[in-house]
């Protein structure tokens, strides 16, 4: 049984999360992860997932302002996204043919339609939860035999803990002392910009920013304690990646060749090469 004080903990983070988000969320397509490049990772995951589900319904927890919702809506005819801050919902697009419903909740304690839904999604959510368990619960319950759970950029913990280790006034290429800002630092920058207690943002952010991240090693047994099938962990967005997608110095055809010909010499070194991935995903099957 949970305890109190494990209880107390997790609504103490929704509280937070509640709170940063609601000042943010004016601001929130400015991540990182809303840039072309990445949300054309995006569509050809999703759009392949959808195409193996021939999906009719999906479920986006976490579905902040509706990032997944966006790509998705060229897929699947009905989705409905669950958030636990109003403020982000009231940012989603819901314009389009496919009906979308938005449910304001916390993921872990959401009421789920059981077997319903061929595709579940949480992408670069799980990271702002105190206890990822019932959220993991309600991805699988809501899902239909053969469904498809779908999380994407979560922090890897091999990744922040090597940064973690760097010093700030390092004498580092600019790759990497642009990383240690961006993993190390970048709360601090939202912090002020947004007038917000760094404590409530560490809060908001828990499993990256108290537990350090996500180890597959973690995750493959967790999600098949709830009940998945299979589960196909992956690593996403190397260091160094977004360098060479953008490097001006070369055509677009020739950054897309180098950035696919060093991700394929990084897979194939796993697990090895592991600490150069800034992010953990996975597609878990029920």
């Amino acid at each position: 049984m949970t305890s109190l004080k494990t209880d107390h903990h997790y609504q103490e983070v929704i509280n937070a999360n509640i709170e940063v988000h609601s000042r943010t969320a004016d601001e929130y397509h400015t991540e990182p992860h809303f840039r072309p490049e990445n949300i054309a990772k995006v569509n050809e995951k999703l759009g392949n997932l959808a195409r193996q589900t021939q999906a009719q319904k999906m479920l986006d927890l976490g579905c902040g302002t509706g990032f997944m919702i966006n790509i998705a809506k060229q897929y699947v005819p009905h989705i409905d996204g669950v958030d636990v801050t109003q403020a982000m919902l009231d940012r989603v697009d819901t314009s389009g043919e496919a009906n979308i419903r938005l449910f304001n909740h916390d993921t872990g304690s959401f009421t789920v339609e059981k077997n319903a839904y061929d595709l579940v999604t949480a992408y670069s959510f799980l990271h702002h939860l105190y206890d990822i368990v019932p959220t993991l619960k309600t991805a699988y319950d809501a899902l239909k035999p053969g469904g498809k759970f779908y999380v994407d950029l979560d922090p890897n913990y091999y990744f922040w803990a090597g940064i973690d280790q760097l010093d700030r006034d390092g004498a580092y290429d600019a790759i990497v002392k642009r990383e240690i800002e961006m993993v190390s630092h970048i709360d601090e920058q939202v912090g002020k910009r947004f007038n917000i207690d760094f404590e409530l943002i560490n809060l908001a952010e828990y499993g990256k920013n108290v537990k350090g991240g996500f180890k597959a090693e973690e995750l493959d047994p967790l999600l098949r304690s709830v009940g998945f099938q299979s589960v196909e962990l992956q690593y996403y967005w190397y260091i160094g990646q977004g360098y060479l997608i953008n490097h001006e110095q070369y055509s677009p055809d020739k950054r897309q060749e180098y950035a696919e010909v060093t991700e394929d010499v990084l897979q194939k070194l796993l697990p090895l090469s592991k600490g150069l991935y800034k992010y953990l995903g996975f597609v878990a099957t029920k």
